[in-house]
């Protein structure tokens, strides 16, 4: 093998991670490349090899990697001590420049990842709604529990589902007015991910907007693919 020590890391990795790592999506046979840094576009392994990085962790690496403005802005809040049990003004200043960017949004809650945000906005949802039913979309992720792809959905949190097509404006329609004594949210990306980068129709979004008030539930974006196509997604 080219990349021996990348085959050792995975060996090790498995003693004690199931699979040899904690994010199935990025296995692959026989085993996956173990990298070992990154400077701006650029990514080396533990073999000594140099890739070109056209990934950029799925678009969340905008600046890349390594990037000096981000780099010292970590050490400095590190050297302030981090956890420290109690709120900092960081976090308010960060709200507000979520905020700031994205017209829509009046508050921000922090969690520590789309798989809890999603799950803690359709429990809100269900609480506040007293309704129990939610919709979603054939080929969407909204988490690890949130599955609704052609890979199965055995670990799915064991809400009641009903899944839609994405972008069937008459029949998500139909089946909103069906199911809206008890329909509690309506989860959608806006632009799907695993479903095949699909962007949701301008008469689509209408629709769900328009659909959902006139229900009395929550429409719910899963926006992260969105948020990044422009300054206020």
């Amino acid at each position: 093998s080219v990349n021996p020590n990348s085959a050792a890391a995975h060996a090790a990795a498995c003693r004690a991670l199931p699979g040899g790592n904690t994010r199935s999506v990025l296995f692959y046979p026989p085993f996956p490349l173990a990298l070992a840094g990154g400077e701006g576009c650029r990514l080396r392994d533990v073999d000594g090899h140099e890739y070109l990085d056209f990934q950029v962790e799925q678009t969340a690496g905008l600046y890349g990697h390594s990037e000096p403005i981000i780099l010292n802005a970590v050490k400095a809040a590190m050297a302030e001590g981090i956890t420290l049990g109690g709120p900092t003004t960081r976090e308010a200043h960060l709200a507000d420049l979520f905020a700031a960017r994205f017209p829509a949004v009046d508050l921000v809650r922090f969690t520590n990842s789309g798989t809890e945000a999603n799950l803690l906005a359709l429990s809100t949802a269900r609480a506040l709604t007293g309704k129990s039913k939610l919709m979603g979309f054939a080929g969407s992720y909204h988490g690890s529990v949130l599955s609704f792809g052609g890979y199965g959905a055995a670990l799915n949190v064991p809400f009641d589902w009903t899944l839609g097509r994405y972008n069937d404006v008459d029949g998500t329609r139909a089946t909103i007015r069906e199911l809206a004594h008890d329909l509690a949210a309506v989860i959608i990306e806006p632009m799907t991910g695993s479903g095949g980068c699909i962007a949701a129709s301008a008469e689509f979004i209408t629709m769900l907007r328009e659909e959902t008030e006139r229900a009395g539930c929550v429409l719910l974006f899963d926006e992260v693919m969105t948020s990044r196509l422009s300054p206020g997604g």
